[in-house]
């Protein structure tokens, strides 16, 4: 049985994996009673067996080994997700002509980092002019009133960490948790303008952030679809754990 979720419900799951964190981040960040947002759980014999979870038309996927995946695929559907974002151990039946990106989950785990350039955090204009600056087919920006809502919604719950790097008074080069909760973070926002690329300087903030957050007692993790940014996270100390799937116009 699939069911709106409540407070309750999160308190009873301990999981720290990255699809877990992206639920609850969203959750702790919104909570309920918003149009935009909502959280379901499903529950089997009385246990909680998957959760799920929407803001706007994109939805996410908690799953474990007791989930009813036939039960789930067919919610998902009957909602008109716009996309669908999940593990991709569980084989969800999805139409196969669904346009569909996968990738992998890396965790950070390798050793402390200090790194020796000036790192502050800047103003969100600023950042989303950068992130503009870097937009491709798959690292897509939101609209910006809507960036400028969530990250500053974000920031006043305490649910976003920032830093940046400059060359000559430029912002070049960015970094952020786009998920965070007590245990887990997902980073995102990952972009060095064009004009000051190959200075390791993506990597220098990745690595820097990554032990700032482990050492507040949080896994960290990333979400790569290509590898060649697969390839950049193993060298900056990342580990891969999984490989994920989003379904579009599911």
């Amino acid at each position: 049985m699939i069911r709106p979720a409540n407070a309750s419900d999160f308190n009873k799951i301990t999981a720290t994996d990255p699809f877990f964190t992206r639920i609850l981040s969203l959750y702790e960040s919104y909570g309920e009673g918003l149009d935009f947002v909502a959280f379901w759980m499903q529950e089997i014999d009385g246990r909680i067996a998957a959760a799920i979870s929407r803001f706007e038309d994109k939805f996410s996927l908690w799953l474990t080994d007791a989930s009813d995946l036939e039960e789930i695929a067919a919610f998902i559907r009957f909602q008109g997700a716009g996309s669908c974002l999940y593990n991709a151990a569980y084989p969800l039946d999805f139409p196969s002509d669904l346009p569909t990106v996968g990738g992998k989950i890396l965790e950070y785990i390798a050793e402390d980092y200090i790194s020796d350039i000036e790192i502050y955090e800047p103003n969100f204009k600023a950042l989303y002019t950068l992130l503009k600056a870097c937009e491709s087919p798959i690292f897509i920006v939101p609209d910006y009133l809507l960036f400028l809502s969530d990250v500053t919604h974000r920031k006043n719950r305490g649910k976003l960490h920032l830093s940046a790097t400059a060359v000559n008074g430029d912002l070049a080069s960015s970094v952020m948790t786009v998920s965070e909760t007590a245990r887990a973070v997902i980073l995102g926002a990952i972009a060095t303008h064009p004009d000051h690329r190959r200075r390791g300087l993506s990597r220098e903030l990745v690595r820097s952030i990554a032990t700032q957050l482990r050492g507040e007692g949080k896994q960290v993790f990333v979400l790569s679809a290509s590898e060649q940014n697969t390839a950049f996270y193993q060298r900056s100390g990342f580990t891969i754990i999984a490989d994920f799937k989003e379904i579009f116009q599911a």
